[in-house]
């Protein structure tokens, strides 16, 4: 399905010059994970570079958070785009002092952003700080019927990384003629 995604290591020397840094978060437990992404958008190289990433089961908000804050450098700062499904999840990651804001979600906005993710030129993702990631975005398709032909629509399922990409670029692909 993503004919565009690039499996290469993405050096701290190129992190340090992304200047306008995106993160999202899917919300889950359990057998669903938690999912963390941050990534960097090039517009004039219509190139998605994905270089961090948290995976995780039962581990509650305020544990979530802390790791986001202690193990990923997450700061007061950093704007952090999350599954609008969980208005409490956000609340509970703005009283542990992260800047977290719901996804704006709508009419067919799993189809539009991931039909915009498909566009991009490249999605580069290093394998190694993110191998949840680069799995799902390898290994993801379209459903298919009993005779082998493809179903519109798009699973929801073993792509929660790709979710959390989707709410990280949330502010992009939702600007017209993005």
């Amino acid at each position: 399905m993503f004919d565009n995604v690039v499996a290469e290591a993405i050096t701290d020397e190129q992190i340090a010059e992304f200047d306008r840094v995106l993160c999202g978060v899917d919300w889950g437990w359990y057998p669903d994970p938690f999912a963390f992404n941050r990534c960097y958008y090039d517009a004039a190289r219509l190139t998605l570079y994905i270089y961090d990433e948290f995976h995780a089961n039962k581990m509650s908000n305020e544990k979530t958070a802390a790791v986001l804050v202690q193990a990923h450098g997450i700061t007061a700062s950093d704007k952090v785009i999350c599954d609008s499904a969980e208005p409490k999840s956000i609340d509970d990651y703005k009283a542990y002092g992260i800047l977290a804001r719901p996804a704006q979600k709508g009419p067919d906005s799993v189809g539009y952003s991931i039909k915009w993710l498909q566009s991009l030129l490249k999605i580069v993702i290093d394998p190694v700080r993110c191998p949840e990631t680069a799995a799902e975005f390898i290994n993801y398709e379209y459903d298919r019927d009993k005779d082998g032909n493809v179903i519109s629509g798009y699973p929801d399922k073993n792509n929660h990384h790709i979710d959390a990409v989707r709410y990280a670029t949330n502010d992009i692909w939702k600007k017209r003629g993005q």
